[in-house]
């Protein structure tokens, strides 16, 4: 496997299962489970625009809702043949709250469906938020049978990577100092990342180079005045540019909250401060114990000659109070403005 195929493997990995799926290669059984919905969802929209066709949905598609329902009900629906078609799709929605799992005899049922599924049915549970128990015998004849596929969430720090096989894969480009401006602003939440990246393909011709300008002018996210930027100025110890960044998250205060901007700085100096105990300073080891872009380190690097270890820990405090000020405990008085202003200063000096 090519170092490419590994890592579109790694930040995509329901990739595989999709090109089947659109291949209409389909397996009788799909277990759609884990903590990140996003890819649950690309999956079973797939499925559901590929299995049926659509003047044939109303005879051989069958939703079923986890909480609604019973596992007999499913399994009775998936045993029927379907409707001058060569196949039905029983698609149980928010399988994760099926009282079935928690039930050893509706088990032993779904047990003895799976080594024995109808070949004419695609019967997919979505189940989202969490793991479902592989230590069900029902699971593991569905993997033997079918698919079962774990949806993990991306970590923050693997974020920007993502973006960056999702924008390669829509035949666009970025940076990853600009892939971690988006995922710094837009968060883990991929729905929302994935919403933000077609608006960009859209609008961007193949092959285009996404800019720090172009996220300002689509996205709206200041390639100037965001928290990223007001990072890279407390790093730097950059007094008047912070301030210029505090100024302007003043001034559009919805938009920047000290609730959202605190964990951010938070995150940026807790790993300073594992940066600061590392034996291993190297950009290599690093990166390793961080869990961070090679790039992230050499700032480290830099904010380390000038915030002392005893300095750091007494940030985490400025910041703590100013979170817990801006939801209004032991707070009457000051704005989000006037709290973000006190804790940079501090910071700073």
């Amino acid at each position: 496997m090519s170092k490419l195929r590994r890592l579109t493997f790694v930040f995509m990995p329901h990739r595989q299962i999709l090109r089947d799926i659109q291949a209409g290669s389909f397996k009788p059984l799909y277990l759609l489970h884990g903590e990140e919905p996003y890819f649950i969802d690309v999956l079973t929209k797939a499925l559901e625009a590929t299995v049926v066709e659509e003047s044939m949905k109303d005879f051989n598609q069958t939703i079923f809702y986890g909480k609604d329902t019973e596992l007999d009900a499913i399994l009775d629906a998936a045993r029927r043949f379907p409707m001058m078609a060569d196949r039905q799709l029983v698609l149980v929605r928010e399988a994760q709250d099926l009282a079935a799992w928690r039930r050893s005899a509706e088990m032993e049922r779904l047990e003895a469906y799976a080594k024995q599924p109808q070949d004419s049915t695609v019967l997919v549970f979505a189940f989202k938020g969490k793991k479902a128990d592989g230590r069900l015998k029902a699971v593991k004849a569905i993997q033997q049978r079918g698919v079962v596929f774990l949806s993990e969430r991306v970590r923050d720090y693997k974020l920007p990577a993502w973006i960056g096989e999702a924008v390669k894969e829509s035949g666009l480009a970025i940076s990853t100092p600009t892939a971690t401006l988006l995922a710094e602003h837009l968060g883990t939440n991929l729905s929302k990342v994935m919403n933000e990246l077609t608006k960009l393909a859209i609008v961007l011709p193949k092959g285009a180079t996404i800019t720090p300008e172009i996220i300002e002018e689509h996205i709206g996210i200041s390639k100037d005045y965001n928290v990223f930027e007001l990072q890279n100025a407390l790093a730097a110890k950059d007094i008047m540019k912070a301030n210029r960044i505090v100024n302007y998250f003043e001034a559009n205060p919805k938009d920047h909250p000290v609730a959202m901007l605190m964990p951010v700085l938070g995150s940026f100096f807790s790993k300073l401060f594992a940066y600061q105990s590392l034996t291993d300073q190297s950009p290599a080891g690093a990166a390793r114990a961080l869990k961070c872009a090679p790039f992230a380190v050499k700032q480290y690097a830099e904010a380390s000659k000038r915030y002392a270890p005893a300095k750091v820990g007494r940030i985490f405090g400025y910041l703590r109070e100013a979170d817990r000020k801006s939801k209004g405990q032991g707070n009457a008085t000051l704005s989000d403005g006037m709290l973000l202003r006190e804790a940079i200063f501090k910071i700073l000096h």
